[in-house]
């Protein structure tokens, strides 16, 4: 027969309503905190998964944050590029001033200083800083000052042509900024031809096979970029003697040029030792003799020089600044003309270009925004149906286990009020 001593009851009556108690303040805590798991321990599973989602949202909400200087910076840009606009079109309203023939030396002047005070305008626009004290035309050199002025009056690019990218997703990072590189050297002059190559007989060694490379005007420029454009860097081998140099000329892959009837670009260069393809004159130097052809060979490199329309503003005032005192002077100023308008064509294109951009930029850093939201909408609400409490069930689990430690605790009284050492006493 099992015994049980009354020791035995009083530790187990007392070892269940600690146990009500422990369960009582979990509960409550439940209820209080509206959390099911308040330790690991309650369901390991659970909190796993909500230790990854936690972590997604804090990520998120560093994108957030990501994204909102994102759209700061755009919209900064945006706005100083609209009132580059502005300005690019002030610019264009005094040069068609500047350009009207009964215009006076002084009339002409006058013009010249309000279009320096607009370049001076436009600096200030491209060296705009945003709320951080950083430089958003500089490119990856935030803390770089973009535009310079030199002391001859234009203005040098200090920055470089990068763009800081801020992460706005798990797998995406959008450009914060334009280089002032893409957006204001964007005017392209005359073409340079860079020439490589020597003599490898000639004493200096350093003399070049062709010695000098040239575009006549506009049209031939205009007529090398339309018909050499993809031909990418040239090879020009020079062989023969004074009076009747040859020559030939091969593409960036080594195959010959072509003519516009098919013919390759071949044969003797003229008693000045000129050759003329594409608008472009070359002047061919003598070889040595013996002449090595095959080791008489120059590359040209033909690029568009690029400006910024500061100094082609700069460069347009000074023109108006000369006074027109013979035909020679005026046709000067009619060229600078034409130039000058083709050049505001390009920085407008060019703005335009960006400005459009920008608005491709800011509409879908809107649509990120919006899937960024549906994603953390998503991840709160699975967060929510796995550590979230059942507040019903809580509370009734509670009052059954409150009802559950009362009856204990009036079992334990009773069961207290049974000892032998009361009976004995009385």
């Amino acid at each position: 027969m099992l015994r049980v001593t009354t020791q035995q009851q009083f530790a187990t009556s007392i070892d269940n309503m600690q146990k009500s108690n422990v369960k009582l303040d979990h509960l409550q805590q439940q209820i209080s905190t509206g959390k099911r798991i308040m330790q690991p321990s309650d369901d390991p599973v659970a909190a796993a998964q909500v230790l990854k989602l936690e972590r997604e949202l804090a990520q998120y909400d560093k994108f957030d944050i990501n994204i909102k200087a994102v759209d700061r910076r755009l919209t900064l840009q945006e706005s100083v590029m609209q009132s580059f606009r502005t300005s690019l079109n002030r610019v264009k309203e005094l040069t068609i001033q500047g350009s009207t023939g009964t215009l006076t030396d002084s009339d002409r002047a006058s013009i010249a200083v309000n279009l320096k005070e607009e370049a001076d305008f436009m600096a200030g626009l491209m060296n705009t800083k945003d709320s951080q004290g950083e430089y958003i035309f500089s490119g990856s050199k935030g803390n770089t000052k973009p535009y310079e002025k030199q002391p001859d009056g234009s203005y040098d690019y200090q920055g470089d042509d990068g763009q800081r990218k801020i992460q706005v997703s798990s797998d995406l990072f959008i450009p914060s900024n334009d280089s002032g590189q893409y957006l204001f050297e964007s005017v392209a002059t005359d073409l340079n031809t860079t020439v490589k190559g020597t003599f490898a007989s000639r004493n200096p060694v350093s003399t070049p096979v062709v010695s000098a490379v040239k575009f006549e005007n506009q049209a031939s420029q205009d007529k090398f970029t339309k018909e050499a454009g993809g031909l990418g860097d040239l090879s020009v081998t020079v062989g023969g003697v004074a009076g009747a140099l040859t020559y030939s000329v091969v593409d960036s892959k080594g195959s010959p040029v072509l003519d516009k009837n098919g013919a390759a670009i071949a044969g003797t260069a003229n008693a000045a030792g000129e050759v003329e393809f594409f608008g472009m004159k070359l002047t061919l130097a003598v070889p040595p003799t013996p002449a090595f052809a095959g080791s008489n060979v120059n590359k040209l490199h033909t690029a568009p020089v690029q400006k910024n329309i500061l100094d082609v503003v700069q460069d347009f005032a000074k023109a108006l600044e000369v006074p027109q005192t013979d035909q020679a002077k005026k046709d000067d100023f009619a060229k600078a003309t034409t130039k000058m308008f083709e050049n505001w064509d390009q920085a407008s294109e060019r703005n335009i270009e960006s400005v459009t951009q920008l608005g491709s930029r800011l509409s879908f850093m809107e649509k990120v925004k919006s899937n960024n939201l549906d994603f953390t909408l998503f991840a709160k609400t699975s967060l929510s149906s796995i550590q979230d409490v059942d507040m019903p069930e809580a509370i009734s689990k509670f009052k059954l286990e409150e009802i559950t430690l009362q009856a204990s605790q009036q079992i334990f009284g009773r069961l207290s009020a049974l000892s032998l050492f009361d009976h004995i006493q009385g």
